[in-house]
């Protein structure tokens, strides 16, 4: 009997470990841009745990870097029904709308990660362009001055914010762009050339 627990406890052990080095095998070739074999691995590791919040969530990312939309958003939906409060999976959700051009929802999933943590500058900003695409200017302006306070560092959103002022004739437009491009925003330097000189 003795040798029976010695046994079993080595066993789980054994299967633990090599549950958790697929993980790190899988998040490797995710940060890799091997996004077939972040699949992969990602699988063998739901296996044996199919409720794996950060493995769904990482798995759905790998798909969307795979252009299989579908697929990642299956998994952003599973990751939400098993945490409702996983901030990631509704931002990526939103992302899926945004890219499909339907901005209402993309702004409603990106409103819930808000609500999550209204100091997350990220989560602001995607609202603001869901907002400024479906023509709710006022909405687009107030979060792109939430993301903006929340990180003085966020780029985006002061080239947005900027673009926004210019097209609404509003003062202080191309500040914003300037400070876009100090922080070395791809295309803000292009924007200020075009718009503030």
């Amino acid at each position: 009997m003795k040798y029976l627990s010695i046994l079993l406890f080595f066993s789980i052990c054994l299967i633990s470990c090599e549950d958790k080095d697929e993980l790190e095998k899988a998040n490797q070739y995710y940060n890799s841009g091997d996004y077939n074999k972040a699949v992969q691995f990602y699988n063998k590791h739901l296996e044996m745990k199919p409720s794996h919040e950060i493995a769904i969530y990482n798995r759905g990312r790998a798909y969307e870097e795979l252009g299989q939309y579908e697929k990642a958003v299956d998994d952003f939906l599973k990751v939400i029904d098993i945490n409702p409060r996983n901030m990631g999976a509704y931002l990526s959700y939103g992302k899926h709308f945004y890219r499909e051009k339907d901005y209402e929802n993309a702004a409603f999933q990106f409103e819930k990660a808000y609500k999550l943590n209204t100091n997350s500058s990220q989560a602001a900003t995607l609202l603001a362009r869901a907002f400024h695409k479906s023509g709710k200017v006022n909405e687009a302006m107030e979060y792109y001055d939430i993301a903006i306070n929340n990180d003085g560092e966020n780029a985006e959103a002061f080239l947005y914010r900027g673009a926004l002022k210019l097209h609404l004739n509003q003062p202080g437009g191309c500040n914003d762009i300037q400070m876009a491009k100090n922080i070395g925003y791809e295309g803000a330097a292009d924007l200020y050339g075009q718009y503030c000189k």
